[in-house]
Parts: structure tokens; C-alpha cells; sequence
């Protein structure tokens, strides 16, 4: 079974074992066993680590300038192991960190609140969750346009892609079929429940939507309103009148406080790895039932790929893909057929769910199919195809 390092080097740092227990709950969240995850440390490093398997390591910095573990850095970087130099402040960062990882990205880990952040780094950059961090933002213009904007470009400095139907859609598109498809390839929809959302036939399409597709919603609930019974499978963040500034919430321009918009960007963080291993369990598990109506013998593997023995003995792997799949995801599916190689795979697909995604994208994942060794299989196409193998 494939082993995930985390490499811990560096100084002590009093939220380390918070930043492991965050993995670890987000491992098990997306639905691999807690021991896929290796922990590796300046103690067991000689022993355990492998150059050869999955790693991401987290240095830590010091405020004092004496930087430890440098001859287990140097090795690092020199087997090309993706690294995150953390400082407490960084502003201080080149003060804080060896000169070898000045000109990596950085990050600042100075309270609780940061480390969802640090972990969907270590999760993206083991390959457990997608570099692309897909947001959709679901409001009602006349009562909450300051609050999206607000929190479009707070997400955006976080790393995401965040969908803001006054600043994602380019002139000349057709509006509606690029609203869906943008959410299909999301992550989470960050839901601004005014007193007035469910009064609009577009905002409650797009509830409906993100329903449907099993997206997860962050519902952020005004002051003096109440969760509304068509969304409450969403997960609910209460606001209260000290969360916007002046406490004036009841109209367009009002705006949130910069602690606010912090534990909403910390909530996004903590429901985006659910939400996706919620929505691969879903294909998954469709996958699953087809192979059994048609007497195909289908194995989930502990990586979250599925074998499958075709008809005439040989293994096929079925990889499930959330969202669009893009030349990252190709690339990613590359790598896992070379590392099972051994078990003789004559071939490999991605799996996804083409509903809500754009005829053009549909017609472009056609014609890859032509000339890329990694083929794509539709959801709805999973019954009739395994019919075929």
C-alpha cells in the first residue's frame, strides 16, 4: 500500500501536531485509512523515509535565526520533494528561513485558524487532493453584492478560483452554460443567505443545482434570519451583527470585518475535502452498482482507483474524477498507472460526470481521447462500457 510522507524538520513549533492531526482528519475524511500517512522526522528519517514514494515536507523556521535539519534539507532538495518553509511572520521570512528555501512560497503559521490552509497543502501536494481549488460564489446582488466581492477577493488571495458571476464571465459567453459548468468544476459554494435568496428563480437554481451535484455549501446565514428548509444539507455559518462592520448588515453595501471573512476563508478550507470525497464516493459508488448489474468483477483499491478484470482476464484501472478533467488529472493518472505497473494494467480511464459541463470541453475530452494514452468514460456511460471490456 502506497505510504504518504510528511517530513517535519526544522524548529519546534507549539502548533506542529495540530497541523498532523488536521491531515490525518482529512485523510480519513476522504476515505483512506489513517495509516497511509507516514510521519517523518529528524528521529526515524535514516530509517524511513523513501525517495521513491509520495512526500511532502514542512520546514519550520526560527525566529532566532539557527536553522537545524539542514543536511536532511539538502537531501531533499536534491531528490526534488516538494517543501513549504512556514514562518511565524512573513514579513520576517528571510529572516526565518535558510537561505536554500528563500525563494520558495512561503506561508505564516502563527495561530489555529491557519493550519487548514498549511494541510490542504500537504494534502494537494501528496496528490490527495486537485491543485485546482475551485470556489462558487451563490448571492443575491441587491442585498449582499459588497460581502461577495469582499470575500472574492479574500479567497482569491488564498489560492482559490473563486466564480463571481459579475467577475468570471467573460464578454460574449453564454452566461448560463458557463455559470453551470464553473460549478460543476467547483469545490465548495459559499452560499450568502440574505433575507431575500430564495426569492430569486436564480439563486434557487443554483442551490438546486449544488444539491444535486453533492457539492458542499457553506451557508452563511444574516443576522435576524433563519436557515431555509430547502438548504439544509448545506453546513450552516451563523453571522452575527459584530461580524459586519458598523453592525449594519440589512443592505447591499454592507461589509464584513476582516476576523470574519478569516473564519469563513477557515471553513472553506475545512468542508473542501469533504465535499470532493463526497462527491468521488458518489461516482464511485455508481460505478460500483453498474459493474454488478453486468456481472463485472470491480475492486476499490486503498489509492481510490478501482480495478476492473475484464472479459477476457486482463486489469483495467478506473480512476474517479471530480469536476472537469484537465491535463493535470491525465498527468496524475500517468503516475498511478506507473506505479502499479507491476500489476500488469493494460489500460486506464477517468471517470467523471459530464452533466452541467460545457458541449465545447465534451468535444475537446473527445478528441484527447484520440490521441492520449489515458481515455475518459462518462458516469452515465459506465453500464454500456463495461458491457464492452
Amino acid at each position: 500500500m502506497t505510504k504518504y510522507q510528511i517530513i517535519t524538520i526544522g524548529s519546534d513549533h507549539p502548533l506542529k501536531e495540530d497541523v498532523i492531526h488536521s491531515v490525518n482528519k482529512r485523510v480519513t475524511e476522504l476515505g483512506l485509512n489513517a495509516d497511509v500517512v507516514q510521519v517523518i522526522n529528524r528521529s526515524n528519517f535514516d530509517k524511513e523515509y523513501k525517495a521513491n514514494a509520495p512526500a511532502f515536507c514542512l520546514y519550520f523556521g526560527s525566529e532566532k535565526s539557527v536553522f537545524e535539519d539542514l543536511d536532511l534539507l539538502t537531501r531533499l532538495l536534491r531528490d526534488a520533494t516538494l517543501i513549504l518553509p512556514i514562518a511565524t511572520n512573513l514579513a520576517l521570512f528571510r529572516d526565518q528561513i535558510p537561505k536554500q528555501l528563500e525563494n520558495i512560497n512561503g506561508t505564516e503559521l502563527q495561530a489555529i485558524e491557519e493550519v487548514e490552509k498549511i494541510t490542504a497543502s500537504v494534502l494537494e501536494g501528496l496528490g490527495l487532493l486537485r491543485l485546482s481549488r475551485r470556489l462558487f460564489i451563490s448571492y443575491k446582488r441587491d442585498e449582499a453584492s459588497t460581502v461577495a466581492i469582499q470575500l472574492f477577493e479574500s479567497l482569491e488571495k488564498n489560492g482559490f478560483d473563486v466564480f463571481l458571476d459579475t467577475h468570471s464571465i467573460r464578454p460574449g459567453e453564454p452566461f448560463q452554460d458557463e455559470l453551470w459548468h464553473r460549478m460543476a468544476d467547483t469545490d465548495v459554494v459559499v452560499l450568502l443567505n440574505t433575507p431575500g435568496f430564495l426569492k430569486s428563480n436564480w439563486t434557487t437554481q443554483e442551490l438546486a443545482k449544488a444539491n444535486s451535484m453533492s457539492i458542499g455549501i457553506l451557508q452563511l446565514i444574516w443576522p435576524s434570519h433563519t436557515l431555509e428548509r430547502d438548504a439544509e444539507l448545506s453546513i450552516p455559518l451563523y453571522l452575527k451583527e459584530t461580524d459586519f462592520g458598523n453592525k449594519i448588515f440589512s443592505e447591499a453595501k454592507s461589509y464584513l470585518t476582516d476576523q470574519a471573512i478569516k473564519a469563513i476563508v477557515n471553513q472553506v478550507e475545512s468542508l473542501r475535502a469533504r465535499s470532493l470525497a463526497s462527491r468521488q464516493d458518489n461516482i464511485i459508488t455508481e460505478f460500483i452498482a453498474s459493474s454488478a448489474k453486468v456481472g463485472i468483477k470491480a475492486d476499490l483499491q486503498a489509492e481510490k482507483f478501482i480495478s476492473v478484470i475484464s472479459h477476457d482476464g486482463k486489469e483495467k484501472i478506473v480512476i474517479p474524477t471530480v469536476g472537469v478533467p484537465q491535463a493535470f488529472t491525465y498527468n496524475q493518472s500517468e503516475e498511478l498507472v506507473a506505479r502499479i505497473k507491476s500489476k500488469k494494467v493494460t489500460e486506464a480511464f477517468l471517470l467523471y460526470d459530464h452533466r452541467n459541463i460545457r458541449e465545447r470541453w465534451l468535444n475537446h475530452l473527445s478528441w484527447l481521447d484520440n490521441y492520449l494514452p489515458i481515455k475518459t468514460v462518462k458516469i452515465v456511460d459506465a453500464e454500456t462500457w463495461l458491457r464492452k471490456v
